[in-house]
Order: C-alpha cells, then sequence, then structure tokens
C-alpha cells in the first residue's frame, strides 16, 4: 500500500453537460479549461443515450479487459474517480430502468449524453502526482513525480 497526502484542496469545478455531449471527453476539455491536473470526481449524475465502458474478465495476473456499448436510454446513477495529469480515471454505475444496471470503467470517448448530466471535481493542490506502470505488470499505479 502506497499513501500520498496533498497538504490542501482548491476549487470545486461543477460541470453541466448537455444533450449530445461525451462525458469524458468534456470532463477533459473543462479540467483543461480550468486549470486542474490533479482531482477528485465527487458525483455525477445524469442520463445518458451511450455507455461506453470495460470491466475485467477475470482475476488472471494479466488482466483480461471486455469492452461493451450500451445503448439507451441510461441513467447515470453515480460517477466517481481520479484525475491525474488531467487524464480522468472514472468508474460509474448505469442502469437501464427495470431491466439491468452497469458498471465499470469509463472509456475516454464514447459515453454521449442523453438530456444532461452533473459533474462535481474537487482540484487538489500542491502535490506531484502521476500515473507510471509499474515493474513486471501493466497496470497503472500511483506515484509522486520530481
Amino acid at each position: 500500500m502506497t499513501n500520498f497526502i496533498a497538504p490542501e484542496s482548491g476549487r470545486i469545478l461543477l460541470i453541466h453537460l448537455t444533450k449530445g455531449d461525451d462525458l469524458v471527453k468534456s470532463i477533459i476539455d473543462a479540467c483543461k479549461e480550468n486549470g486542474i491536473v490533479t482531482g477528485v470526481v465527487i458525483s455525477g449524475i445524469g442520463s445518458l443515450r451511450r455507455y461506453h465502458y470495460h470491466y475485467i474478465k477475470d482475476t488472471k495476473d494479466v488482466p483480461t479487459d471486455v469492452f461493451e456499448v450500451i445503448e439507451g436510454p441510461l441513467e447515470l446513477v453515480a460517477l466517481q474517480g481520479l484525475i491525474i495529469e488531467g487524464i480522468p480515471h472514472l468508474h460509474g454505475v448505469v442502469s437501464q430502468a427495470g431491466i439491468k444496471t452497469y458498471s465499470g470503467h469509463f472509456e475516454e470517448t464514447g459515453s454521449e449524453v442523453q438530456y444532461l448530466a452533473e459533474i462535481s471535481i474537487l482540484e487538489i493542490k500542491d502535490i506531484n502526482i502521476g500515473r507510471r506502470t509499474g515493474e513486471n505488470t501493466t497496470i497503472k499505479h500511483l506515484e509522486l513525480l520530481n
């Protein structure tokens, strides 16, 4: 286990997305426009017409991911994750009312808003952290940078 302590938090960014907006791309753009390099996605709710995500298939040492695209109407029930070096790592819960619930890692493109989505991001200040691939693994982990 590794711990990282950021000395302070900063601004809270509220993002309102509308019909047709790409969820993750819009979050990347909003962080870039507002100079947020590191942050925590506090909440995310809304409606989607498409959910592009992946989840792990097994527990082997080298992960096997299953990629899916689910077409709407869908409810974005929960969205959470970290923004590291301006790149979001997001997981969410999405439901088709009365049919099925899906959860997993949002892909960088392809999840589209149906009517609206509201996302809040807490900026983390004064920590230089990145994701790097560790020894003998393909999994990227958090690491303090110089």
